[in-house]
């Protein structure tokens, strides 16, 4: 998770004042849900919560108009992208090379 959040302050040290401040919400929202969704997984009940997500993105693209379908499509993907990385940070705790994160973060 240190690492996880070691990306996250590098990402953000790119951006403007204004989009910092944006970018830190979002991924504070997402280390948020992260641990819950750690949590849950711990205690069962996250398969569930996540199908609840996914099937209401879903409804939502079936009924949202061709201009909104592109967007609800990124909502799913980026929803899919955070339970990924909720899963790799469960099953892989490696440390990461500090200097490979700094040049990971200039291509940003």
């Amino acid at each position: 998770m240190k690492n996880l959040i070691l990306g996250v302050i590098a990402k953000i040290s790119k951006m403007d004042a204004e989009a910092k401040l944006l970018a830190a919400k979002v991924e504070a929202q997402s280390l948020l849900i992260g641990a819950l969704l750690l949590t849950l997984g711990k205690n069962g009940g996250v398969n569930e919560m996540l199908d609840n997500v996914k099937k209401a993105i879903n409804a939502a693209l079936d009924a949202a108009d061709i201009p909104l379908k592109s967007d609800a499509e990124l909502l799913m993907n980026e929803f899919n992208n955070l339970i990924q990385l909720t899963q790799l940070l469960e099953t892989n705790d490696a440390e990461i090379d500090i200097e490979a994160l700094k040049g990971a973060s200039d291509k940003i």
